[in-house]
């Protein structure tokens, strides 16, 4: 079973994140910079979830962000996961170009 198939309920997922309490999690699910999965009717966390908690926790607990401002922060995190996993399938593809095509890209590139 991988990762991304793991659920974890709410009472798990409180035991999995040191720094989360039931009050902080119901603000990020109100402000909604955390978004659970659905399994059968039930509330679900999924390992990415946790990953992403305590991200949040720790952004609480570093620098004092207020709800705007995480929603901004994380605004701007999931931005840049979704260029990163474009940048990964750009160069894929050019991997699976012909050379000459490749040495002209990195060329144009400048690298």
């Amino acid at each position: 079973m991988s990762d991304a198939t793991v659920f974890l309920t709410e009472e798990e997922t409180l035991a999995a994140v040191g720094r989360l309490d039931r009050a902080l999690l119901t603000r990020f699910l109100r402000i909604e910079v955390i978004r659970p999965a659905d399994s059968g009717g039930r509330v679900v966390y999924r390992r990415v979830d946790i990953a992403r908690l305590e991200f949040l926790c720790e952004l609480c607990d570093d620098f004092d962000l207020n709800d705007d401002a995480l929603g901004i922060v994380m605004g701007l995190v999931d931005q840049l996961h979704g260029t990163r996993s474009d940048l990964v399938a750009l160069m894929r593809a050019l991997g699976e170009e012909a050379e000459e095509v490749r040495a002209r890209v990195t060329r144009r590139v400048g690298r």
